[in-house]
Parts: C-alpha cells; sequence; structure tokens
C-alpha cells in the first residue's frame, strides 16, 4: 500500500517546448481536482473511521494536516490575480476570458496529511507544482517520504505534460 521510507524529493522537470493550450491545461486542471477529491475522500474516510476510538488508540492513515490545497492561481499582465478552487471556476475564468495573455498560470496541489498512531504522528509532506510562463514552464514535486501513491500521482502530471502540443524554438530545443 505505502511506503514509509523518510526521503528527501525534490524533483523538477522542464517543459518550458509545451505549448499550454486552454485545452490540454483545462485536462491538467481536471485531473489535479480529480486527485485532490480524492485524497480529501481518504481523509474524511479516516476520520469517520476513527471516531470510535479513544484518541490514544486512533491509528491514522491521512489524518488532515490542515496545509493540503488545490488551487488554480491566474495572473494577469495587468497583475491582477483570479484564484480557483476547483475547475468549475478555472472553466469559469477561461468563459470570461481570463485565460488569455496571462502573464503566468500556477497550478498548486498539495497532499499532506499526517500518519500514526494518538498523538504520535508523522508528518507527510507532498506538493505537486506546474508553472506555466513564457518560455518557462516547469513541473516541480516536493515529498519528505518516498510513497507509490505520490509517485504515481507525480509520473501521471508528467505524462499529461508529454502530451502537450510541442515547439521547439531559439529559446527552447529538446
Amino acid at each position: 500500500m505505502y511506503d514509509n521510507k523518510v526521503s528527501v524529493i525534490n524533483n523538477e522537470y522542464d517543459y518550458s517546448n509545451i505549448l499550454p493550450t486552454i485545452e490540454m491545461v483545462s485536462y491538467l486542471v481536471n485531473y489535479c481536482e480529480s486527485i485532490y477529491k480524492q485524497f480529501l475522500k481518504l481523509k474524511e474516510d479516516d476520520e469517520e473511521k476513527n471516531k470510535q476510538f479513544k484518541p490514544e488508540f486512533k491509528n491514522y492513515m491521512y489524518k488532515n494536516a490542515y496545509k493540503d490545497c488545490f488551487e488554480v492561481r491566474i495572473v494577469e499582465k495587468t497583475y491582477n490575480n483570479i484564484t480557483c478552487k476547483d475547475f468549475e471556476t478555472f472553466k469559469t475564468a477561461i468563459k470570461d476570458g481570463n485565460v488569455k495573455n496571462v502573464d503566468k498560470l500556477l497550478i498548486s496541489l498539495d497532499l499532506s496529511y499526517k500518519r500514526g498512531i494518538g498523538n504520535d504522528l508523522t508528518d507527510y509532506d507532498n506538493s505537486f507544482d506546474i508553472i506555466f510562463k513564457p518560455y518557462e514552464i516547469k513541473f516541480a514535486r516536493k515529498s519528505n517520504h518516498n510513497e507509490e501513491n505520490m509517485n504515481s500521482i507525480e509520473n501521471s502530471i508528467n505524462e499529461i505534460l508529454k502530451k502537450f502540443p510541442i515547439a521547439n524554438s531559439i529559446f527552447c530545443t529538446k
């Protein structure tokens, strides 16, 4: 199910030669939101399972860490920021023309939680950030444990980014 290996994972990928079309970015945003919803459900189920026990006997697999989030931040050229907390809000931003000629777009997915028994909980930090800027498109993952589920999410995001159209230019050739 999971691997408890403490590890420093700080992976960064450069996708500066991809073309971030509205369709492909929307697909990526939708994927990230679906992963976030699954994560929230895991935490909810874990909390429900542990309700019946006294605090010292609770065994958490996905205890709330209060820093998890999913958001898409659109920074317009006027430096106006629009933050979308779900795919529907992002679709509205597209419909309203807010995803045209942007300065940058950032997708943040934080799947951090605590695991352990009673009050002896270990922090599991997992953040996935995708930054779209002109001529600079990066995907970064930071984690403090090597977990198969988080590795799978990282691989899936990479696979989605690899499906974006590619255009080699004088600024980036891969």
